[in-house]
């Protein structure tokens, strides 16, 4: 459920972790805090009954007339009998010896005798009962006066009502700090968490080009700093690497470039015309995988800090008038449709090599005399090279752009890396290249950009 999700976040996330521990807390005081209630509970019920108890022995201590008969208390009232009242009053003299009233507890007279005058205490005098006794003195006479009840068990009905009451008109409040706490919980854990998405996609959008770019570090919790920094330094390293790699290829094609060159302007030199075109036509395939080579690793080694705006329909309209007069020799036209304001963050030059070689690729494997499309799309950016060739085999669609991989259908000389190159400079765009089945006969090649590249440069500089 999306409220779910929104609430307690992803399975196995942080969000997760931390608002479920939260709970499991909250949980644990919910208990702790019905278990304080209820010790509360009983702790104040036997606080309540002694107060009150009290307030009974006072109030027959201050009726006391020693020259009255019984001391001018009625000993024929329920309370004074004993039997069926809710207390019970006995007064005795300062000895013990009961004067009127219907307590008599075994033993009760050493217990009452040496009191301190209007000093309550309370007794327990066995068989369930209990009673507040106080010395009081009236006319220079000293008085005991007893007030005791029966202890109501506390499984009674009344008193869990009454336990119950108590209980759930605190858990009352305690549960709307309960949801204060869970609230605010997961706002700081959002809060928390909300620096991480930033770093999130300035990861994303690291690559091979992206030069010695690092996560940012602002406003991250202390714990993640770690491996943020740690994550900063293999990006280094990595970059390290790929610079290497570049270096390499650099060399490499300032090595190569010179001897071919060389060999090119030797051959030339020779006299023999038909060995001449024979060494020509020899060292053509070797300098177009050269060339290929040095494009793959360019587009490899691409980066988006080199991207400025880019039309895709002026790239196809210059590539057709390039390539036009190649394809007419063989029978084919090439034609451009579609959109005429494309425009998309890239590297022309590039661009124009994986275009190139995706026309090409049609004008080679278009078998028969006819139009090759290059179509500019708007949704999403990007072109479509539909041509009527003899098609790609499903098994084939995903490998044909791997390095060195051809067509079973293939019939042309050719090195295997002009679609890897393709694919190379999609992925350094962003975008994504693919083949698809065209309806009557062919295939069509499709260069899509999937994402805003501007956006993509922002987040990482």
């Amino acid at each position: 459920m999306t409220w779910f999700r929104a609430l307690f976040g992803e399975k196995q996330s942080l969000h997760r972790s931390l608002v479920v521990h939260v709970l499991i807390a909250i949980t644990c005081c919910i208990a702790l805090a019905a278990t304080i209630l209820t010790s509360e509970f009983w702790e104040h019920l036997e606080e309540n009954l002694n107060d009150e108890l009290t307030r009974e022995a006072r109030e027959i201590a201050a009726q006391l007339t020693p020259d009255a008969p019984d001391l001018g208390l009625n000993p024929d009232t329920i309370r004074f009998r004993g039997d069926e009242g809710a207390f019970r009053y006995t007064v005795y003299d300062e000895m013990g010896v009961a004067i009127v009233g219907g307590e008599h507890p075994a033993n009760l007279a050493p217990r009452l005798s040496g009191g301190v005058l209007n000093r309550p205490e309370i007794f327990d005098l066995g068989g369930g009962r209990v009673g507040a006794a106080i010395m009081t003195e009236v006319w220079g006479q000293r008085y005991i006066v007893l007030a005791s009840t029966q202890v109501v068990d506390p499984k009674n009905d009344e008193y869990v009502d009454d336990l119950l009451h108590e209980v759930t008109e605190e858990l009352h409040w305690v549960g709307v700090g309960i949801l204060a706490i869970l609230m605010a919980a997961v706002l700081a854990t959002r809060r928390t968490l909300r620096a991480i998405g930033p770093v999130s996609r300035q990861a994303r959008h690291i690559g091979p080009g992206t030069g010695t770019v690092q996560l940012s570090t602002e406003n991250l919790p202390t714990e993640i700093l770690p491996l943020v920094r740690a994550v900063n330094e293999a990006f280094a390293r990595l970059e390290s690497g790929y610079q290497a790699q570049r270096d390499f290829s650099s060399n490499v094609a300032h090595e190569v470039r010179t001897p071919l060159a060389v060999l090119r302007s030797t051959i030339d030199r020779i006299n023999d015309a038909e060995l001449r075109k024979t060494l020509n036509r020899d060292i053509a395939p070797l300098e177009q995988i050269f060339e290929q080579l040095i494009d793959l690793s360019r587009a490899e080694a691409l980066g988006v800090s080199t991207f400025e705006p880019v039309n895709l329909h002026e790239i196809a309209v210059q590539l057709a008038c390039d390539l036009g007069v190649g394809a007419m020799k063989q029978g084919k036209q090439l034609a451009v449709i579609g959109d005429m304001d494309v425009v998309v963050r890239g590297h022309a030059g590039l661009l124009r090599i994986a275009l190139g070689n995706l026309v090409r690729n049609a004008i080679n494997y278009t078998t028969e005399a006819g139009e090759i499309e290059i179509e500019v799309t708007a949704v999403p950016d990007g072109w479509r090279v539909l041509d009527r060739g003899p098609g790609v085999p499903d098994t084939q669609k995903t490998l044909l752009f791997q390095r060195f991989q051809r067509g079973a259908s293939a019939d042309k000389a050719g090195s295997g890396i002009g679609l890897a190159i393709v694919k190379s400079v999609a992925d350094a765009h962003r975008a994504t290249v693919s083949v698809t089945d065209r309806d009557g006969g062919g295939s069509i090649f499709t260069f899509a950009f999937e994402g805003d590249l501007a956006a993509c440069k922002e987040e990482v500089s």
